[in-house]
């Protein structure tokens, strides 16, 4: 485990030449925001590195949801393979492409403290936050989702928008 800032990151400026892999740069919490389609109803935030298991494992479900919900939901990963010494974003591109996941990811730079606090976490991944248009949290899951439950977690939160 390593300490970064306040809060242990648990498992639970560049510019790439990228691939197929939509992964964009962050230093500070507020570009995140960027990577989002505006025209989605609802914004899936999911906070992810290559180096914690229940994140690989779920990128497959993260996938199926992106893929059921087409622009209705706008799904963007925020990978913290940064904090690893000596990770470069190349290796997140590649891991991206295998999984041949579309939506957008952000390759997060900045200070571990300033994104816990923005998100409201300690660190603990992954995680994952439903968001309206309008940035109001709708809802938070800790830990690996579930893909059927997520479905019917985001059609039954839809239906009442």
């Amino acid at each position: 485990m390593r300490m970064y800032g306040r809060f242990a990151v648990i498992c639970l400026s560049l510019a790439l030449p990228l691939a197929a892999a939509d992964l964009r740069p962050a230093k500070a919490p507020a570009e995140i925001a960027k990577a989002f389609s505006p025209a989605a109803k609802v914004r899936l935030l999911n906070v992810w590195a290559t180096w914690c298991v229940p994140c690989v494992q779920e990128m497959p479900d993260l996938r199926a949801i992106d893929d059921a919900f087409g622009p209705e939901v706008a799904v963007v990963g925020v990978s913290l393979d940064d904090m690893i010494p000596d990770t470069k974003p190349e290796k997140v591109v590649s891991f991206l492409d295998r999984q041949k996941i579309a939506f957008p990811n952000v390759y997060y730079t900045g200070n571990a403290d300033d994104l816990g606090d923005h998100l409201d976490f300690d660190g603990e991944i992954p995680l994952t936050i439903l968001y309206d248009r309008k940035g109001k949290e709708l809802w938070r899951h800790q830990g690996r989702l579930e893909r059927n439950a997520t479905i019917a977690r985001l059609r039954e939160i839809l239906r009442r928008m």
